[in-house]
C-alpha cells in the first residue's frame, strides 16, 4: 500500500501539505497525524484520497507506539513522511513554563527523531521525508531559545540523515522558512513574555512553503528556501559574530513592523 504520513495535519503547515500533496502524488492512503480529531476530519474532508486519521499527541510515548503498531501491522510503502507537527513559544527559558519547555523538546526532536526512525524500514526506494526546520536554526535567538535550538537539531539531524541512507534512494530535505502565515504566532505569544518578540516583517505564506518544498524535495535537495529571506539569514549567520547576530535580533524582535494581531484574529484555534 503507498501510503504518506503526515503529522501536525490539523492545520498550518502540514495541513497544507496533505492538501497539496494529495493533488500532486497518487497515494493509496494518507495518514493524518494531530492532536485534534475534529481538525483532521475537516482537512481529510478536502481531500480525495482515502485517509486514516491519528489523534494523537506525539508529546507523548503513548502514541508514538501506537504509531509504531500501526506500521508493523499494516506494513505500507512509505512514499513520503512529513515531520510538520511543531511546538513553540516567545520569551525566556527562565520565564517560560517548564511543560511548554519539555513539550517543545518532546514535539520538535524527541517525535520527529523517533517517527522517522519509525518509518525507516518502510519507506520506498524512490520515497521521500520532509523535516520542518526553520530559518531560526541557523543562528542563536535569545527569546526564542528552546525552539530555535530544536530547529538546529531538525536541520542537522535531516543533513546527516540525508547522507546516511542516500544509497538507498530515499530523499530527506530539511525546509527553513522565517515567519509564516499560521496559528504559530498567536500560539507562541500566548506565554508570560507572549510580547518579547513582535517583528513578523517579511512573512510568507504556507502554500508557497509547501510548493517550494515539494519542489525541492523531488529534485534531491537536503534544505529547502521558500524564499530569499532564509538564505539571507543564513549568509548573514556566517559572516558576522555571534555577539553581533544576537545584538541585531535583539534590536529587530522589538520593532513594531509588523505585529501578528493585523494579520491574526483572536478567534483562530491552537495549532
Amino acid at each position: 500500500m503507498r501510503i504518506a504520513i503526515i503529522t501536525g495535519a490539523s492545520s498550518g503547515i502540514g495541513r497544507e501539505f496533505a492538501l497539496v500533496a494529495s493533488e500532486k502524488y497518487k497515494f493509496d492512503c494518507i495518514w493524518l497525524i494531530a492532536r485534534r480529531e475534529d481538525r483532521l476530519r475537516e482537512t481529510a474532508s478536502f481531500i480525495n484520497t482515502r485517509t486514516r486519521i491519528f489523534s494523537l499527541d506525539l508529546s507523548l510515548d503513548l502514541s508514538l507506539r501506537v504509531l509504531e503498531k500501526a506500521l508493523e501491522e499494516e506494513k505500507p510503502v512509505i512514499h513520503l513522511l512529513v515531520n510538520a507537527a511543531g511546538f513553540g513559544k516567545f520569551g525566556s527559558v527562565e520565564s517560560q513554563y517548564t511543560d511548554d519547555v519539555k513539550n517543545m523538546i518532546d514535539v520538535n526532536v524527541r517525535a520527529l527523531t523517533v517517527l522517522t526512525k519509525l518509518c525507516l524500514p518502510y519507506m520506498a526506494p524512490n520515497g521521500a521525508i520532509i523535516n520542518m526546520a526553520s530559518a531560526s536554526s541557523f543562528l542563536p535567538l535569545p527569546y526564542m531559545n528552546v525552539y530555535g535550538a530544536t530547529k538546529s537539531y531538525v536541520l542537522a539531524f535531516s543533513r546527516a540523515l540525508a547522507d546516511e541512507i542516500r544509497n538507498t534512494g530515499v530523499t530527506v530535505t530539511a525546509v527553513c522558512p522565517y515567519w509564516v502565515s499560521t496559528e504559530f504566532i498567536p500560539v507562541a505569544k500566548r506565554s508570560p513574555q507572549g510580547e518579547s518578540i513582535n517583528n513578523f516583517l517579511f512573512m510568507t505564506y504556507p502554500f508557497k512553503v509547501v510548493d517550494k518544498a515539494l519542489l525541492d524535495s523531488d529534485n534531491g535537495f537536503d534544505v529547502s528556501y521558500p524564499n530569499g529571506v532564509p538564505v539571507i539569514i543564513k549568509m548573514l549567520s556566517r559572516v558576522l559574530p555571534d555577539d553581533m547576530q544576537r545584538a541585531i535580533w535583539n534590536k529587530i524582535r522589538y520593532l513594531r513592523i509588523f505585529r501578528y494581531n493585523q494579520r491574526f484574529p483572536e478567534q483562530l484555534p491552537l495549532q
